[in-house]
């Protein structure tokens, strides 16, 4: 089951640019739901299901850009790592992941640079200047991903693929 929810974010996360207002410049610095989920998955995540959720949001992102397949499944893996606790006491809510969602979109956008400085596409180097955008994005992703993401926690539709428990196993 959360394979299929994590296919239907990543077609939420691929409509989300063009449906997004030009009010503020939410068009320009669009919010990027493939990072607020691969951060989810790392803050909620107990294991090796998180990455492989994780890599799996990515190589859609790479069959839905002109992008070499493989490179946001590395980046969005790195960033559920990133977050990724073996133990957890307490799982952030609220604000407090809204603020860790920005946090991991300008990490996303870093290591986005870093694999275009090591593997450059067009023969061109990465442009710095974008990681300056980052970090408008990274405000409308915390904003826009704060209700999907308390959705995703009261439906429970990603904890197998968190590893949550639930049922009797619980």
């Amino acid at each position: 089951m959360g394979f299929l929810v994590l296919f239907a974010v990543a077609v939420l996360g691929c409509a989300a640019p063009d449906v997004a207002p030009a009010f503020l410049g939410i068009s320009r610095h669009a919010p990027d739901l493939f990072v607020a989920v691969a951060a989810y998955l790392g803050l909620r995540g107990r294991g090796a299901g998180a990455l492989a959720g994780a890599v799996f949001l990515g190589c859609l992102r790479d069959c839905a850009s002109l992008d070499p397949l493989g490179m946001h499944g590395f980046v969005l893996g790195a960033v559920a790592f990133v977050f990724l606790r073996p133990e957890r006491v307490h799982v952030p809510t609220g604000a407090s992941r809204a603020l860790l969602v920005a946090v991991a979109c300008v990490l996303a956008h870093g290591l986005l640079l870093l694999h275009l400085l090591v593997v450059p596409r067009d023969g061109s180097g990465p442009d710095f200047a974008s990681l300056r955008g980052a970090f408008p994005t990274a405000l409308w992703t915390a904003l826009a991903s704060w209700p999907l993401l308390a959705l995703l926690d009261k439906t429970g539709l990603l904890d197998d693929q968190t590893g949550a428990r639930r049922g009797l196993a619980a």
